[in-house]
């Protein structure tokens, strides 16, 4: 089965679209609920970000702060890990940026104009219009700036999804029917090889979160990621005791996965 990722504007009915679906087709659905819990789960080093999962723009000083990239690296885990698994909708946090080029990956976009998601928030929320605006304004400004923050845009690019629906001229059935037709085709270029790189790209931020929160020292430029061939270590250490460190920490992590290391000294 293929996977689905859904980025929505606010009461645009995105995720009443997600719901059909995955009433309809047996696709699992994966929403911030389900990643916070699963973040949690991992220990209390992650508690104060996953608070504010895609409602908080961090600040400068934080985007270096070595948990908040760890945090960050078993976000993209575990979304490239639901998607490894197939036959999941994904619903935000980016996801249709860490499936790019996956070939069996649909990525969608649902919009409505404002005047409509405006009095959909209203009645859903039992508030006046003004507040509905207000909300609205807000969460969007907020989800721009967390996904800013992780992936470098903001998410309202057209050209960053296969599809954008507008709920303003198409019911939500008729865009969870269109979205069922896309998927059918998805599913055929499902192979071992590509759900094998998502596994190892996977894994590739688990040991890049690892290193963030348990090496006992800075490590200005660290980088790790799979290359089709292995996984690449790449950082500047002082040491060779902190190069031997981060070695034996990342072959913890990497079991009988390839792995190659580019670890250069401070000059």
């Amino acid at each position: 089965m293929a996977v689905l990722t859904i980025s929505r504007d606010l009461g645009s009915g995105g995720r009443e679209v997600a719901m059909m679906l995955s009433s309809s087709l047996g696709y699992r659905f994966v929403d911030r609920e389900r990643i916070l819990a699963r973040l949690k789960a991992a220990g209390h080093k992650w508690e104060k970000w996953t608070e504010g999962l895609d409602e908080h723009t961090p600040r400068v000083w934080e985007k270096y702060d070595w948990s908040y990239r760890g945090f960050v690296a078993m976000l993209r885990s575990e979304i490239l890990n639901e998607a490894a698994s197939n036959g999941v909708i994904i619903m935000g946090r980016g996801g249709n940026y860490l499936l790019k080029g996956v070939p069996f990956a649909l990525r969608v976009r649902i919009v409505a104009f404002i005047e409509q998601r405006v009095a959909t928030v209203s009645d859903r929320e039992g508030i006046d219009e003004d507040s509905a605006r207000w909300l609205i304004e807000r969460t969007d400004r907020e989800r721009a700036g967390f996904l800013m923050s992780v992936y470098g845009r903001d998410g309202k690019d057209p050209a960053d999804y296969d599809c954008v629906f507008d709920s303003t001229a198409t019911p939500i059935d008729r865009i969870a029917a269109g979205i069922t037709g896309l998927l059918s085709e998805k599913d055929s270029l499902i192979d071992e090889k590509s759900l094998s790189a998502l596994k190892m790209r996977a894994l590739a931020e688990d040991i890049k979160a690892r290193l963030y929160t348990t090496l006992p020292f800075f490590m200005s430029t660290l980088e790790v990621e799979f290359d089709g061939k292995a996984i690449c270590v790449r950082g500047v250490v002082r040491l060779p005791k902190e190069r031997t460190l981060v070695m034996n920490e990342t072959g913890k992590m990497a079991g009988n996965a390839p792995l190659r290391f580019e670890l250069r000294y401070r000059q």
